[in-house]
């Protein structure tokens, strides 16, 4: 709800409309738009606030009807919700900081803020979760999201962001409302695909330790985290060129831009997506498996991730695409798009599920994003008459043998490696078979010449320097 009501409308609506007034009206226009909208967040965030402790009961049986078979924890998810819901107002404005301070290509002190995040999440976690038990973990959401804000804030300041008083008549918040409402349509189609399977995950039968809800979760959880890595860090970084270069009607540039965000994220996600499809036990053993997390319940998991990891370039992709069309102020196309994807999904995710179970829902989920991004893809190329496609496919071709010759090195390994006990033996062939498979992957990669390789190695070498 925070991504679709504040946080990712706001992020996908708030660079492309500061770039033009930095653009237009110089840095004094560009702050008083900021301070107002900044008035506007905080306002909201508080009414989103207020508005989770009074929803929450309506919220959890639409979200997951299955749990009704279980009062309490009905009861459980309805106290979490109320206690994170808190935690809403900070990531409304920590997502809102992070857009000003990247509007004026500022990214070292938001790539640092979701480190900090996490570790006071999980302090947080070590000390309160022995004590009060799984409120704990809600109540460390709350003191991580804060802290995420607060330390993104100083170095706000410093470039001119101070709360001014709300000017709804501004034209800037005509603007963004006409950009925000089918932005959150678009942002909307992700959560409900989300949602949806969800909703047919509550419906399959638990096995004992194993909740398919929890299944799904967990897999998605750590599918997402190459994504939030390379694909939304890349994304993240060209947006704002993006929008300069769209402000400024420039297609040729914008149109290279995006190839090369496209090209450096399947470059990168490429040999991600074959860990998770073939070291896909061991990886899960090395992240959970321990107290409760048992034997069943990481094949389990293990078997959804991978089957998300089919989609899992797909996925990445998709945040390039969109970020190219949010630059041109097209937020209608990806809902078009999207809306058609909704009703694949649940029957995919129907179909899927009483074949495979909580996998099939993920494979779902995969075909989806890969279908989907293809048609916005397809889309683009309309728009921009070319997008660079030969070399676009002359780079996805190439990496995709050198991640297929490296996924055949991981088997490799695990047939050589004994599984040994869970978590040694996990560390054991996460580290030999991640190492072999990524050795493999760069060399196929420079004995095929993917440019891609020279451009990181490049990087490299100037950091060095």
């Amino acid at each position: 709800m925070q991504r679709l009501l504040l946080g990712g409308t706001l992020s996908i609506v708030f660079i492309p409309t500061i770039s033009r007034y930095l653009a237009h009206h110089g840095e004094r226009g560009a702050r008083t738009v900021s301070g107002i909208l900044f008035t506007l967040v905080f306002g909201m965030g508080i009414l989103m606030v207020i508005a989770g402790q009074v929803l929450a009961p309506l919220i959890i049986p639409l979200a997951a009807p299955g749990f009704a078979a279980s009062p309490g924890l009905v009861a459980l998810a309805v106290q979490l919700t109320r206690i994170i819901f808190v935690a809403m107002l900070f990531l409304a404005l920590s997502v809102y900081v992070t857009g000003y301070l990247q509007a004026h290509q500022q990214f070292t002190v938001p790539a640092f803020a979701p480190l900090v995040f996490n570790v006071v999440i999980i302090a947080g976690t070590l000390l309160l979760g022995p004590t009060i038990g799984i409120q704990g973990l809600a109540i460390s959401w709350i003191l991580g999201t804060a802290a995420q804000f607060l330390v993104q804030l100083p170095s706000a300041r410093r470039l001119g962001l101070r709360m001014l008083p709300l000017d709804l008549r501004h034209p800037a918040v005509g603007e963004l409302v006409k950009l925000a409402v089918p932005a959150m349509l678009g942002l909307a189609v992700v959560e409900i695909n989300a949602y949806v399977g969800r909703f047919f995950a509550s419906l399959l039968p638990p096995s004992p330790g194993v909740n398919p809800v929890a299944v799904l979760d967990y897999a998605y959880e750590v599918i997402q985290a190459p994504v939030g890595i390379f694909a939304i860090s890349i994304a993240t970084a060209i947006f704002p060129l993006l929008s300069r270069h769209a402000a400024a009607d420039n297609t040729a540039d914008l149109r290279a831009t995006t190839s090369l965000g496209l090209r450096a994220t399947v470059f990168a996600i490429a040999p991600v997506a074959a860990i998770a499809i073939v070291l896909r036990e061991p990886l899960i053993q090395l992240l959970f498996e321990r107290g409760q997390f048992t034997v069943e319940a990481t094949r389990a998991v293990a078997a959804a991730m991978a089957a998300y990891a089919f989609g899992l370039p797909a996925i990445a992709i998709y945040y390039v695409v969109t970020r190219t069309f949010y630059a041109l102020h097209d937020m209608a196309t990806p809902v078009r798009v999207g809306v058609f994807m909704i009703a694949l999904n649940a029957v995919l995710d129907y179909l899927l599920m009483r074949w495979l179970g909580a996998p099939g829902i993920a494979l779902a989920t995969a075909i989806v994003s890969t279908l989907n991004v293809g048609a916005l893809l397809w889309i683009l190329r309309g728009r921009f008459s070319s997008l660079e496609g030969r070399r676009l496919a002359r780079t996805t071709v190439r990496i995709g043998v050198a991640a297929v010759l490296s996924a055949v090195a991981m088997l490799g390994i695990l047939q050589i490696l004994p599984a040994g006990a869970a978590f040694a033996g996990a560390v054991l062939r996460m580290t030999i078979g991640a190492a072999v498979g990524g050795v493999v992957y760069l060399a196929v990669c420079r004995l095929l010449s993917v440019e891609e390789l020279r451009v990181v190695r490049e990087l490299i070498s100037a950091r060095a320097r």
